[in-house]
């Protein structure tokens, strides 16, 4: 009996030895990591929406992870430059993307040649929701929605409706908006967000589909003029405005998902590190409060439920390109 468990005491210490070089390597990986500079891409000028929520992040992750955060803006081409570079960069942790939601869910579909798919990326972590409103311009004479589509069914093909390029989320926002309405709106595509707003604020174009934390301001000062909000809920910052949902339009949902993904490979002890360290950050009241006043709602997930959410809103942005028949130019 005691030469028995001698042996079965040998035999664990044996198997312990041999596991043990492996099981320290990759609990170093996560315990040492990051030794030196991380880079988060952001697939977007500097400036914007998404910048601000990179530099954000890339301050707070700096401050939990002790070392240097810095971002990296590589865009261009709907965000497959940013995201085809990550995609190719090691995989070790120190080059990130900060994806929005159009990355995965919508640029995959209407161009079949993009330089990335979702299985280039490991999923790390959601980290918040910017919500879309259909606002008009200043002097449009609906007032509520109701009106506006009496207004665009006794006006057919005279509203034009601003996007910021073909293919572009607010392009497919606004072919939802039409459909579900059953009306005819022109869309107008522009080349980015800085000359849509300029047609928007002298009236050449009526419509248009804005993230809240880039309406919000031009909302304040009497720029144009909200409509519905494309959220499952009304928005504490616009409590006034009804939703889509509310008037009778269920279907007419929008909304960008940011979130954090590394290069497919990458340690799994990193990656439960960054997701362990980003839910930190986005379930903490002063993230919150500070991406409220974006206009943006904090989000958290694990690594699985980014990539559920995000097969889940590809498919349904799939259907909604093959529906609506559209390629890019």
């Amino acid at each position: 009996m005691t030469f028995s468990i001698r042996r079965c005491a040998l035999a664990t210490l044996v198997l312990t030895a041999a596991a043990s070089p492996a099981a320290f390597a990759q609990s170093d990986q996560a315990t040492d990591w990051p030794t030196r500079t991380v880079t988060l891409v952001v697939p977007f000028p500097a400036g914007g929406l998404s910048d601000v929520i990179g530099r954000q992040l890339a301050v707070l992750l700096q401050k939990e992870l002790g070392q240097t955060v810095i971002i990296d803006n590589k865009a261009g081409a709907a965000t497959a430059i940013g995201a085809t570079f990550v995609a190719r960069a090691p995989k070790d942790g120190y080059t990130l993307l900060l994806s929005s939601g159009s990355t995965f869910t919508v640029l995959p579909h209407l161009n079949s040649k993009v330089g990335y798919k979702l299985t280039d990326f490991d999923p790390v972590a959601m980290v918040c929701v910017a919500p879309y409103v259909f606002v008009v311009k200043k002097d449009f004479p609906a007032q509520t929605l109701s009106e506006f589509v009496t207004y665009a069914k006794n006006n057919p093909g005279k509203i034009n409706n601003a996007t910021t390029g073909q293919g572009s989320m607010v392009h497919l926002l606004g072919e939802l908006v039409a459909s579900s309405l059953g009306i005819e709106m022109t869309q107008v595509h522009y080349r980015g967000s800085s000359p849509l707003m300029v047609d928007m604020f002298s009236g050449i174009v009526d419509t248009t589909e804005d993230t809240m934390g880039s309406a919000l301001p031009n909302i304040q000062s009497g720029k144009y003029r909200p409509l519905a909000m494309m959220t499952d809920k009304r928005q504490s910052v616009l409590p006034e405005v009804p939703t889509f949902k509310e008037l009778g339009y269920p279907s007419v949902i929008g909304e960008t998902l940011y979130a954090v993904f590394a290069p497919a490979g990458a340690p799994k002890p990193i990656i439960d590190k960054l997701n362990a360290t980003l839910r930190k950050i986005t379930t903490s009241a002063d993230y919150g409060q500070s991406t409220r006043k974006l206009g943006n709602e904090p989000k958290s997930s694990t690594p699985e439920e980014l990539r559920d959410l995000t097969l889940q809103q590809s498919r349904q942005m799939r259907d909604l390109i093959g529906r609506l028949n559209l390629k890019t130019e």
